[in-house]
């Protein structure tokens, strides 16, 4: 196993790693709530239902759900979703899913994709790779590889079953075949870093949900956008000298408390990661409840009760301030534990997907992309990028190794004993 993945080659697409490193000695001042591990695992182990079963059961009073990722490249979480949207009462309940990942444009192409014939798996994945060669996001391509297992994990939901799941891509209207010179990114980029984009994740989805056909005379969605996005907070942002509100406070804000349901994946708090820690949720009772539980995948609501009074630690949306004073239950409605944290596996890298026949075209974007973001770097990395899109590599995604994680919440355990 490598660390290579860690390795901050592409700036831009580590960014959020960058800011954490940045901040976290504004983030240090924050004296973090230390939960009693006790407490935490007698309320899961009483009110904790099986993930699938406490999403279905939030579709039943509520219109959307909300499900915050962890790391973008977290390939674990996929493996939940996946089982989710598996279950027939998915199709048959909800049957639209919507991703923060894929520019709005291309939203009737993936489902030619995903709904489609093939006279072959060879021919179903050649037709995938042509359309994740288009570019999903303004990156030069969305290397993690997650995105693949989600589509074609989907795409085999779709193939068996006999009413299709649709997916919605909810991110900003982008082509790199628009894109011809450095200045037509340079226009892209600069607009792009004055715009709410959670707003626009809000309002492309709004607009696609509100043409859904009725399901069951009525409709329902699974938004699944990165924790960050996800949280329902707005608030001021002095660095940018303008209010800067979540995908999800937007999504609520739109739709009512009452029909916007907020569910969050466990993850650590990264935003309090400097590089080398790996800061665990309530200073690591959550992980610890969860060994208690013997790892037993579990779903809860956070009002009143000791997960959903943990300090929240975290980021709003894509804005580089970070939010104080909150707890987990003022910017989510409920959490689902569906792997340890020492299982969290970050994977990026496609092979297969730089052919020497696209390759002209992937340093073409490189060049474009790099000129713009790094003006002050004249020699653009290409095999350094071209290595990372076409080259599997996976990591943990805590940064540190399981053993090190185990001896992390024994540690935490030993402190609390049976508190």
């Amino acid at each position: 196993m490598t660390y290579t993945i860690l390795q901050p080659i592409k700036r831009s697409f580590f960014l959020f790693v960058i800011l954490t490193i940045s901040f976290t000695a504004e983030l240090s001042a924050q004296s973090p709530s230390v939960p009693s591990i006790k407490a935490l695992h007698e309320y899961a182990e009483k009110n904790g239902v099986s993930p699938k079963d406490y999403i279905f059961k939030l579709f039943e009073k509520s219109d959307i759900v909300v499900l915050g990722e962890r790391d973008h490249r977290d390939s674990i979480q996929y493996n939940f979703i996946l089982d989710l949207l598996s279950d027939p009462r998915f199709a048959e309940r909800v049957g639209h899913v919507y991703t923060e990942v894929g520019g709005i444009n291309l939203t009737e192409d993936v489902n030619r994709l995903l709904q489609g014939s093939y006279s072959s798996e060879n021919e179903f994945m050649d037709s995938l790779y042509t359309y994740y060669r288009k570019g999903e996001c303004f990156y030069p391509l969305w290397e993690k590889y997650n995105r693949i297992k989600f589509l074609k994990g989907l795409y085999n939901i779709n193939k068996k079953a006999s009413r299709k799941i649709h997916l919605g891509l909810t991110d900003i209207n982008f082509s790199w075949d628009s894109i011809h010179t450095v200045n037509d990114y340079m226009a892209f980029w600069t607009s792009l870093n004055k715009t709410n984009r959670d707003s626009l994740l809000s309002a492309n989805f709004a607009s696609m949900y509100e043409r859904q056909p009725l399901v069951k005379g009525a409709r329902k969605a699974l938004v699944i956008t990165s924790q960050p996005h996800s949280i329902s907070y707005s608030g001021y942002f002095k660095p940018w000298d303008r209010d800067y509100g979540t995908q999800g406070w937007w999504i609520k804000k739109t739709f009512g408390e009452e029909r916007v349901k907020i569910v969050v994946l466990n993850w650590f708090d990264w935003v309090l990661w400097n590089g080398q820690n790996c800061p665990m949720t309530g200073n690591g009772a959550w992980d610890a409840a969860f060994e208690r539980m013997r790892c037993r995948p579990f779903g809860i609501d956070f009002q009143d009760n000791p997960y959903g009074e943990t300090n929240y630690n975290g980021p709003a949306g894509g804005g580089p301030s970070f939010i104080k004073g909150q707890k987990w239950q003022d910017v989510a409605d409920g959490l689902i534990y569906d792997a340890p944290l020492y299982d969290h596996v970050a994977a990026i890298g496609i092979k297969g997907i730089i052919t020497e026949k696209f390759e002209p075209e992937i340093r073409r974007r490189t060049e474009i992309f790099w000129r713009v973001v790094h003006p002050e770097d004249t020699i653009v990395p290409f095999d350094a990028f071209i290595k990372e899109f076409n080259v599997p590599v996976t990591a943990p995604a805590t940064f540190k190794s399981k053993e090190e994680i185990k001896r992390m919440i024994q540690a935490t355990e030993e402190q609390q004993q049976d508190k």
